[in-house]
C-alpha cells in the first residue's frame, strides 16, 4: 500500500506563465526539486511549458497547506482541547485544526468531516487527536492523520484520484487507509479493526473488505471474516415505554452484541452505544421521543464486530400516563358506583379513561377522552374489570396507555334469611287448690 501511495500523481494543468521553477516554489515540499518533475514529465526546457497540457506531480512531493476540519454533530458531553487553550465544550459546526484533541463522555459522540468529504464518527469514551489535516495543493488530494488514544471510530474515506492520504495511528499499531469504510477501536493493550469497504493496512497486515483483525504490540492476528448481520425481524416499530428494550434472535456463533441507536432525523448522530452479553439490549437512559434507527452487530469470541443490521422505530412514550390511585390493582369493591381516581400529570390538559371486561381492552365498556379532572365515577354491574389511563397535552398530543389494573365489582350480599316463625302460644295452665 505504501508503494501505491508513492506512485500516486496529481495532474496539474499548465497555464500561461508557468515554469517548473515557479511550480516548485508554489507546490513542492521542502527538499523536493523541479528537476524531479522535469525527468518524470520529460520536459526539455523548464522555462517553456505548453499551456493546457497536464503536468504529473507525485503526491509525495507536494507541500500540504493546513486546513480546518468541520464538526458535523455533537451529542452529549464532548470537549475539545486546543494547543495553548483550556478544555472547552465542542459545538456543532466548530472548526478543528491540527493539534486539537477531542474527547467524548459516556453515551456521547461526535462526527467530523474532513476537507475531502471523508467523515469519522467518534464513539463514547474516546480521545482523538487531529495530528495532520492538509490539502496537498489547490484541488489536490487531502492528507489526514489521526491519533486514536482510546475509544472507537467509524470512518468513511471518500475514494478519489489521486487517493487521499489517510492514516490512523494508535498506541499499538498504525492503520493506512485507501478509499474505504472501516471501524477501529482501542481497547487497552489491543486494537481491533474491521473493514466494510475498500482495504486497510493494519501494520504490515493487509485487510480487505469483510474482514477484521486484532492487533497487539506483539503481533497482528490473521484476518477473520466479519460475522453476518443479526436478524431483527419482529421488533416493534412503535415503542411506547421506557427504559428502551429490544430483543432479537441470537446467533449460534456470536458471543456478544454491539447495539447502537442513531437519531433518524439527524443521520450520523449516535445517541446510544453499548455492548451486551446476550441478544437483548436495555438502556436506562431517558431518550426523547422521536424516530430512531437501531443498529446491531454480532461479535466473534475475539471481539471482532460484524456487519450491522438496521431497524427504524418511533419512540412515543410521552406524555406518560398518570399514576392510578383507585381502585387499586386486585381491589374488590362492594359499591354499585365505582370511583376512579388518579394523580395529576403536570403537562396534561385532559385524560383518557377506558374500562373493559378483558385485559386487551378490545371492547371497552367505558371509553372517555374528555376528562379534565382526576376523578370519575360510574355504575358498574358485578363482575371483573380492567381500567387504564392516558394523558393528553395541549394540542391533542396523546401519550401511550398505561398498564391496565384489574379490580372486581362484588355482587350485593344475599338478603338476610327471614326470621324463624314464632312458636304457637300456649294457654295458661291452672292448678286446683
Amino acid at each position: 500500500m505504501a508503494e501505491a501511495a508513492a506512485a500516486e500523481v496529481w495532474e496539474y494543468r499548465i497555464v500561461p506563465g508557468d515554469t517548473l521553477i515557479g511550480l516548485q516554489t508554489r507546490y513542492l515540499r521542502p527538499g523536493a526539486r523541479w528537476q524531479q518533475l522535469q525527468r518524470l514529465n520529460r520536459i526539455a526546457d523548464p522555462l517553456r511549458l505548453r499551456p493546457g497540457s497536464l503536468l504529473s506531480i507525485p503526491v509525495a512531493l507536494l507541500r500540504g497547506e493546513p486546513v480546518a476540519a468541520e464538526t458535523l454533530h455533537v451529542h452529549g458531553e464532548v470537549f475539545v482541547e486546543r494547543p495553548g487553550s483550556a478544555r472547552a465544550a465542542l459545538l456543532p459546526a466548530a472548526e478543528l485544526r491540527e493539534g486539537d484533541v477531542i474527547t467524548t463522555g459516556a453515551q456521547s459522540s461526535a462526527s467530523l468531516r474532513f476537507v475531502d468529504g471523508s467523515t469519522t464518527l467518534l464513539g463514547p469514551g474516546s480521545r482523538l487527536r487531529l495530528e495532520r489535516h492538509a490539502r496537498l495543493a489547490p484541488g489536490g488530494p487531502a492528507d489526514t492523520r489521526l491519533h486514536l488514544d482510546s475509544g472507537a471510530l467509524e470512518t468513511r474515506v471518500v475514494p478519489a484520484r489521486p487517493a487521499p492520504r489517510f492514516e490512523l495511528r494508535t498506541p499499538v499499531v498504525n492503520l493506512g487507509v485507501r478509499g474505504t469504510e472501516f471501524r477501529s477501536r482501542v481497547e487497552g493493550p489491543r486494537v481491533l479493526a474491521e473493514v466494510l469497504e475498500g482495504r486497510v493496512a493494519v501494520g504490515a497486515q493487509a485487510l480487505g473488505a469483510g474482514f477484521g483483525t486484532v492487533a497487539t504490540a506483539a503481533r497482528v492476528a490473521p484476518p477473520q471474516a466479519l460475522p453476518a448481520a443479526p436478524e431483527l425481524q419482529g421488533l416493534p416499530s412503535l415503542v411506547q415505554r421506557l427504559p428502551l428494550q429490544f430483543e432479537w434472535a441470537a446467533a449460534s456463533t456470536s458471543v456478544r452484541y454491539r447495539a447502537q441507536v442513531f437519531d433518524a432525523a439527524r443521520p450520523g448522530v449516535l445517541v446510544l452505544d453499548s455492548l451486551f452479553d446476550s441478544a437483548r439490549a436495555t438502556w436506562p437512559d431517558d431518550l426523547p421521543d422521536g424516530r430512531y434507527e437501531l443498529r446491531v452487530r454480532a461479535t466473534t469470541p475475539e471481539g471482532i464486530e460484524g456487519r450491522a443490521a438496521a431497524f427504524v422505530f418511533t419512540l412515543k412514550a410521552r406524555p406518560e400516563p398518570p399514576f392510578q390511585l383507585r381502585p387499586r390493582a386486585g381491589e374488590a369493591l362492594p359499591a354499585e358506583t365505582v370511583a376512579f381516581a388518579w394523580a395529576r400529570h403536570p403537562q396534561a390538559v385532559r385524560y383518557k379513561l377506558q374500562v373493559a371486561a378483558t385485559p386487551d381492552f378490545q371492547a371497552p365498556l367505558i371509553d372517555r377522552d374528555d376528562l379534565t379532572d382526576t376523578e370519575f365515577s360510574a355504575p358498574l354491574p358485578p363482575g371483573s374489570y380492567h381500567w387504564r389511563l392516558a394523558s393528553v397535552r395541549e394540542g391533542g398530543d396523546t401519550g401511550p396507555w398505561g398498564d391496565g389494573a384489574a379490580f372486581t365489582r362484588l355482587p350485593p350480599p344475599p338478603p338476610p334469611p327471614p326470621p324463624p316463625p314464632a312458636p304457637p302460644s300456649q294457654p295458661p295452665q291452672t292448678t286446683d287448690a
